[in-house]
């Protein structure tokens, strides 16, 4: 069995919880992995979360932002004081005057923290747990002492080194990888989220040591726009990007698994390996694009293990809380080498998982559009993209 950790405590369950696009999600996730008795395993490690410092989070992302960060909370309820900006109102207060507002506006939307990512209680706290805690997981790592490390909170990949996006305030997945560079000399990030993992390329994009794979929907309007597998520039080293069609299937993901990345692992001969396993793509996401199962999620998390390299499993997307339970729940026995029941154990959330109380859900009825036709043009794709990697091609061990 693999040595392996799991960063998870009540108290930072409660704060990852508060994140507008996924309340309540981290507790119903660790609630029903306790519930199944994963936890209380002699197997697994429980990691306290712990706080990344200024100077940690300031090695990807810039020191503005950061300082933003926090003080966003005081900034966007206005005890900012405006005095000297000349915006005072007939009374002379400083604050809530309408040129103010829009100041304040436009400062927030600046790091990005107007829209998708709307400031809430606890953000800085948020951030700085979320990235420590992906740190804390690559250093156990880089000190060997466990294979596997299990960080379901974290995998944020759409944070920009100067503002937050797509529901990520901090990049803990560039924070992490970068520690595991202090030890590994290769680094394989394989990304799962129905989401282009834009941020993280960016960040890696013109080095030859990480080795960026996204399988990702792509389509006219969807967010974030990238990740075409044809836009790359003559200065990108090792970036590989595989869009995909509404309705991708189990049977598609094995296969595009098989045929696409393996051979790019090979290729690569990655020292670690970074999975960021959104489940936004289930069947029942609110995003209705796909139509994978947790069968399809964990079939590729066993062909990763079998790899036998040091893997650093971070959360992602996922907008159906009770889905992404199930299927975290469902892949951390995998990793434990456990079989679980499909009846739901009784709990604090056990209602939520009505009326079937089962833990499998089924496939989407969308048509798989990623018809064979469609597959050798993406693996056309695939292959240009590989030949302009600057590895050797070898077998791997």
């Amino acid at each position: 069995m693999p040595r392996t950790a799991y960063i998870h405590s009540n108290d930072y369950a409660d704060l990852v919880s508060k994140l507008p696009s996924n309340i309540d999600r981290s507790k119903k996730v660790h609630a029903l992995i306790e519930a199944y008795g994963l936890l209380r395993l002699r197997d697994l490690t429980i990691i306290s979360p712990r706080k990344a410092s200024v100077k940690e989070l300031c090695r990807f992302h810039s020191r503005d932002y950061i300082d933003f960060l926090n003080k966003a909370e005081q900034y966007n309820s206005g005890e900012e004081s405006d005095e000297g900006n000349g915006n005072n109102d007939e009374s002379g207060n400083p604050h809530y005057t309408r040129a103010s507002a829009r100041n304040k506006e436009d400062k927030l939307e600046e790091y990005g923290l107007r829209f998708d990512c709307s400031v809430f209680e606890g953000l800085a706290d948020y951030a700085a747990y979320v990235a420590g805690s992906s740190l804390e997981a690559a250093t156990l790592l880089c000190d060997d002492a466990f294979d596997i490390v299990i960080h379901w909170d974290g995998g944020r990949h759409h944070a920009k080194k100067d503002a937050a996006a797509g529901f990520c305030i901090v990049n803990d997945i560039v924070l992490g990888i970068m520690e595991l560079q202090k030890t590994f000399d290769r680094v394989l990030y394989l990304d799962f989220d129905i989401h282009h993992g834009d941020g993280v390329e960016s960040a890696f994009q013109f080095t030859d040591k990480v080795l960026t794979v996204s399988i990702h929907h792509y389509s006219e309007g969807f967010y974030p726009g990238t990740g075409s597998g044809t836009s790359t520039s003559a200065r990108t080293k090792a970036v590989v990007n595989i869009p995909m069609k509404a309705g991708l299937s189990d049977g598609t993901l094995s296969k595009v698994f098989d045929e696409m990345i393996e051979p790019l692992v090979n290729q690569f001969s990655p020292d670690a390996v970074v999975l960021q396993c959104g489940v936004d793509g289930m069947a029942g996401d609110p995003l209705g694009k796909w139509n994978l199962t947790m069968t399809g999620y964990s079939d590729c998390l066993r062909k990763v293990m079998a790899w036998k390299k040091p893997l650093l499993v971070l959360g992602g997307g996922g907008y159906n809380t009770m889905s992404t339970a199930r299927c975290y729940a469902y892949l951390t026995s995998q990793i434990l080498g456990r079989t679980i029941s499909d009846e739901i154990p009784e709990h604090t959330y056990f209602e939520d998982y009505q009326p079937d109380f089962s833990l499998f859900i089924d496939a989407g009825r969308h048509a798989d559009s990623n018809t064979e036709e469609n597959l050798v043009h993406i693996r056309r794709l695939v292959d240009t993209q590989s030949k302009s990697l600057p590895f050797q091609r070898q077998a791997y061990t």
